[in-house]
């Protein structure tokens, strides 16, 4: 793992004249391989709707994305465009643009309309959104595993989280896909992955694990493009809250190496370069 700094553009605002400003900020630019360089953008803002201090919302978005003109970069930018911001805009500044943008107009409009001054909970009328993406550390060589995780509160008794994953192929950019790493094995790494979140929470039975804390009782685990991330001698498997469990058991995660998913995955998937 290689750092280099670079000198990135932060955008911000002044809260009580609600303008933008921005600052320069120096950032940590990382090298996952000698192919690939990704940067980071940041943006955060906190805005009040009127002149109380109540409504108002705040947005802290930092992302890691590709840098360079190689069709491996652009194609890895592409997707993390669709992963971050459900969208096909590009390049990819101008899609963080569009998305913040959104968010502040939804944000702004909501609360105006919902804030009734009287209401006895206040907090309700506060909302945030924290959004990060972030290159992983520990993966083989040739292999790019990349992590969102988002945080909001918009009303209500409590507000979302919401992790996934997109693994690359560091030559080319294309993602490692769920069909391609584990082919028809799929449901045998389920069991697994099901057999070892039992062992984790110490219990013997996934029947005695969901009767202490009710993981299994929403659904099934399962395997997508989206929920797994390929580390140098496992794979790290994460389920979002009300996936497979309530909200309070939070995210789960587990992992499970080469040697216990062996017959079950390519490995020539993740060895070749």
């Amino acid at each position: 793992m290689i750092f280099v700094t670079s000198l990135l553009l932060v955008a911000c605002w002044d809260t009580k004249n609600n303008t933008q400003q921005k600052e320069e900020e120096t950032k940590d630019s990382l090298v996952q391989t000698e192919k690939i360089t990704f940067s980071s953008s940041h943006f955060k803002i906190k805005k009040k709707i009127f002149d109380s201090e109540i409504p108002n919302y705040k947005i802290d978005i930092k992302v890691e994305y590709a840098t360079g003109k190689s069709e491996a970069a652009q194609l890895i930018n592409k997707q993390l465009v669709a992963l971050l911001f459900d969208s096909t805009i590009m390049p990819f500044e101008k899609a963080k643009e569009h998305y913040t943008d959104s968010l502040c107009n939804a944000f702004e409009k909501d609360l105006k309309e919902l804030y009734d001054p009287d209401y006895d909970c206040q907090s309700t009328y506060e909302y945030e959104f924290s959004q990060e993406g972030e290159v992983q550390k520990n993966t083989p060589e040739g292999i790019i595993s990349y992590m969102s995780w988002i945080q909001d509160y918009q009303g209500g008794a409590h507000g979302g989280v919401y992790s996934c994953y997109l693994n690359f192929h560091e030559a080319t950019g294309k993602i490692v896909t769920c069909d391609e790493l584990f082919g028809k094995s799929k449901a045998a790494a389920c069991k697994l992955i099901k057999e070892q979140i039992v062992k984790d929470y110490e219990c013997k039975t996934a029947a005695e694990l969901e009767e202490k804390t009710s993981i299994f009782s929403l659904g099934e685990v399962y395997i997508s493009n989206n929920n797994f991330s390929i580390e140098k001698d496992s794979i790290l498997f994460c389920y979002n809250p009300y996936e497979i469990a309530p909200w309070s058991e939070g995210t789960i995660y587990t992992r499970l190496s080469f040697k216990q998913l062996h017959g079950l995955i390519n490995l020539d998937v993740i060895n070749s370069k």
